[in-house]
């Protein structure tokens, strides 16, 4: 964000400037060995002296026939990472490097030759929120990415529940052994993974929704559509990808280490895969923002759209606000568990949630701010059980959503009924997790509520369970992709098993150091003590 570009008219060139290592660029793929161009974000500063804000220039870094650094460019690779180091991710800082006035990617913003700034936009917010809504390209692939890597890990964990047997009921016949089930058929075990399963439908479902809609801004802005709805659109795919990504990571990381805890100690050999997609998830929490900051863009979005009563939006996210005032004093009364596995109810349920959450979060950066605190502190003192929870909640709302209207949508009525199933499922095990807010805001009216709705959750869990295996399949990738002894789809578990650890280079050999552990007495005199 330090990086400038200070336009000269005498030689028609911006001088890019990084004042310290700090203000590095950090983390671009493909930059520390091979790139020989990059674009760069640098704040635009005109012969007068205005800084016009962030800008996009197209900047060669290396010369493409030796790949050395031009002079003025400090260009290098990161080092060894924890996983994916197939990607040479790079950092880079300028000194005073001029690139021609033309390199700047003028679409929302340009200079003149003799040095005047001109934009299409009179709102320099509109004009960031257009250039954010083409940032936002790599956080939606990255919850594309999130569903790869959970769906192998759930293929894994359930296939191998499927043909792995502990324990039973003992046997009336005391003659004869018990018989042993597979885990898949443990209660305890659905629990744990079917949520989990629920998620990498639902996640596929969002992330090739959104990709679709990237597509449909991006031509939209290559053609130079209205400038306003651009902005807006922009805008509202910054805040939805700014806390999806967040939602896809997060989902990823607890389901991957839940299926590999699901496995056992077989689930932590190097040959169940699961320990490769563990690591190769991980930089999905922290890479293109870190979750944890990035919610705070899709909340301060909410917050400004709440306030100015906006709730019209190009993709319909937060078209429900328009019903805030009856949604935010409804309550919902339960007499059975079943009453939770409707659409319609989970849908409301999140609606509410959001909402509540929205104004509630309102409510304390108004709080901080009358106690004296800026606009800054009041927000920076209103994350923790307020804006970072009404950001996830939000998207996990549309991501529902959009699940369940492709579940709707789909001619098949078994696959229409298995994946409302799974909507259902997903939905009340996430909103479990947030019963104390439905009680504290009085939405939940009955006292056996908490317990109709876990009801809901293990009867889902049970429905799901004769179709988990075949459901696995259906988003399988073959398997010399899935490269696990444990998920292969032939269900040879113990075959395949064994094959992988007798494939292991010097398995049954002696190590070399053996003498050190027979001879040990003669090399350690006996002790005096």
């Amino acid at each position: 964000m330090k990086t400038l570009a200070r336009y000269c008219p005498k030689t028609q060139h911006f001088l890019l400037h990084t004042p310290n290592f700090e203000a590095a660029k950090c983390w671009v793929g493909s930059l520390g060995k091979c790139a020989t161009h990059a674009i760069v974000f640098a704040r635009l500063i005109t012969p007068d002296s205005v800084d016009h804000g962030l800008h996009a220039f197209l900047v060669p870094i290396r010369d493409p026939k030796t790949l050395l650094p031009y002079p003025g460019v400090t260009v290098g690779d990161l080092g060894e990472k924890i996983s994916l180091n197939g990607v040479d991710n790079g950092f880079i800082m300028f000194n005073n490097y001029p690139i021609p006035r033309d390199n700047l990617l003028n679409k929302t913003g340009d200079v003149t030759p003799e040095g005047v700034y001109t934009s299409p936009f009179r709102d320099p917010s509109k004009r960031l929120g257009s250039s954010l809504g083409a940032l936002s390209t790599g956080r939606v692939s990255i919850i594309g990415f999130c569903v790869a890597y959970l769906s192998k890990a759930i293929a894994i964990a359930v296939r191998y529940a499927g043909v792995r047997k502990q324990f039973g009921p003992p046997s009336q016949d005391k003659s004869l052994e018990p018989e042993e089930l597979p885990v898949l058929e443990y209660e305890l075990l659905q629990w744990r993974l079917f949520p989990y399963l629920a998620a990498s439908f639902m996640l596929k479902i969002f992330a090739d929704y959104f990709t679709r809609e990237m597509g449909l801004f991006q031509s939209k802005l290559m053609m130079g559509e209205d400038k306003d709805l651009l902005a807006a659109m922009g805008a509202e795919i910054h805040a939805l990808s700014s806390a999806g990504k967040p939602l896809a990571g997060w989902i990823a990381r607890d389901g991957i280490q839940e299926c590999r805890e699901a496995c056992g100690g077989h689930g932590y050999l190097k040959v169940a895969g699961l320990g490769n997609l563990r690591n190769d998830n991980d930089p999905n929490c922290t890479y293109e923002g870190d979750n944890n900051v990035l919610v705070q863009q899709t909340s301060n979005w909410l917050l400004t759209m709440f306030k100015e009563k906006q709730y019209e939006s190009p993709m319909g996210s937060i078209d429900f606000l328009r019903d805030f005032d009856r949604i935010i004093i409804s309550k919902l009364s339960v007499k059975v568990a079943q009453d939770f596995c409707s659409p319609k109810v989970v849908l409301d349920m999140y609606e509410w949630l959001v909402c509540y959450l929205l104004k509630t979060t309102a409510d304390r950066v108004q709080f901080n701010l009358s106690r004296g605190l800026d606009s800054f502190a009041a927000k920076n003192f209103s994350q923790v059980y307020y804006a970072r929870s009404l950001s996830v909640v939000y998207a996990e709302r549309f991501a529902v959503r959009k699940f369940l209207e492709f579940a709707e949508n789909s001619g098949d009525v078994n696959t229409r009924n298995v994946l409302t199933k799974l909507a259902v499922l997903y939905s009340t095990w996430s909103l479990e997790k947030h019963l104390a807010t439905f009680y504290q805001g009085g939405y939940l009216t009955n006292q056996n509520s908490a317990s109709l709705l876990r009801d809901a959750i293990l009867a889902l869990c049970a429905e799901i369970k004769p179709e988990s295996v075949a459901l696995v399949d259906s988003i399988a990738p073959p398997d010399f992709i899935l490269n696990s002894a444990l998920g292969k789809s032939d269900g040879k578990l113990y075959e395949n098993l064994q094959a992988a650890i007798f494939a292991s280079p010097d398995v049954f050999a002696r190590p070399d150091w053996w003498q050190e552990v027979v001879d040990w007495k003669s090399r350690h005199p006996q002790s005096k003590l």
